[in-house]
């Protein structure tokens, strides 16, 4: 089915409001996780430069001097960390959206409910596709934003275009752009499986037990990307204007822009 079938029916037999459940903690979770993953990677990337380059001279193999390596271990950590924030908040909104008689009050209840019934640890029980799903996403949103930009002011710089503030806009938002691709098709079989899990309460199955269905399924391997399409008109909006805002910001804060 496609995305516009998909809206048009969820409209038809739940209303226009179901295309809102799961908002409340959708604000909430990517909030906190913005904070953690942006936050962490940042901090990290100097001390993550300095210990490569010590490792590099003292084992004398001169590849681990390398800029893209440290911006990956940042991204994974960041990325891990970002996972143990989010997980309480996506296993929630998953629920509110899988089974709307759940909490029709909204996330506290639902959350109320969740742990009277489930147990806190409930709240983490997607804890490891969420670390599949928020790793590769992490690692390739913020470490490909950081190599697009830095190419293309490369490339302008060479080519005479001058560093201005049209320039700090353009180059951003185009990166943005691509990087948003990329990063939905990273982190989309860890959203499949993250979704089967905490959606599936009350079933003592592991992640590797739904991996392992849907690759026996018809679909196969294309299993882990139904729903791609829907998650790129999501992503796509979501993860640009993150990152151009993200890259304004920093600016603002009087840090240079990403990839200078």
């Amino acid at each position: 089915m496609s995305f516009i079938l998909a809206t048009r029916k969820i409209i038809k037999d739940e209303g226009a409001g179901a295309l809102w459940a799961g908002l409340g903690p959708t604000i909430c979770g990517y909030l906190l996780e913005g904070a953690m993953k942006f936050g962490v990677y940042e901090v990290l990337k100097p001390t993550a430069l300095t210990l490569l380059q010590s490792l590099s001279a003292a084992t004398s193999l001169p590849f681990l001097k390398n800029q893209v390596i440290a911006f990956v271990i940042c991204g994974i950590v960041a990325g891990t960390a970002a996972s143990f924030v989010l997980a309480p908040m996506e296993a929630l909104r998953i629920r509110l959206v899988s089974e709307p008689s759940f909490a029709p009050k909204g996330m506290i209840q639902g959350a109320r409910r969740m742990v009277k019934r489930e147990g806190v640890l409930s709240l983490w029980r997607g804890i490891k596709p969420q670390i599949y799903k928020q790793v590769p996403y992490t690692v390739t949103k913020n470490v490909s934003f950081d190599y697009l930009t830095r190419m293309a002011y490369s490339v302008a710089i060479a080519g005479g275009v001058g560093v201005n503030a049209g320039t700090k806009t353009t180059i951003p938002l185009l990166a943005a752009a691509v990087t948003s691709i990329l990063a939905c098709i990273s982190s989309q079989p860890g959203d499949m499986l993250l979704s089967l899990v905490s959606a599936h309460q009350g079933e003592v199955r592991s992640t590797h037990d739904f991996a392992k269905d849907i690759l026996k399924s018809d679909k196969g391997i294309r299993g882990f990307f139904v729903g791609l399409n829907c998650r790129m008109y999501h992503m796509g909006i979501t993860v640009t204007l993150q990152l151009v805002l993200y890259d304004f910001l920093k600016r603002l804060c009087g840090g240079v822009a990403t990839g200078m």
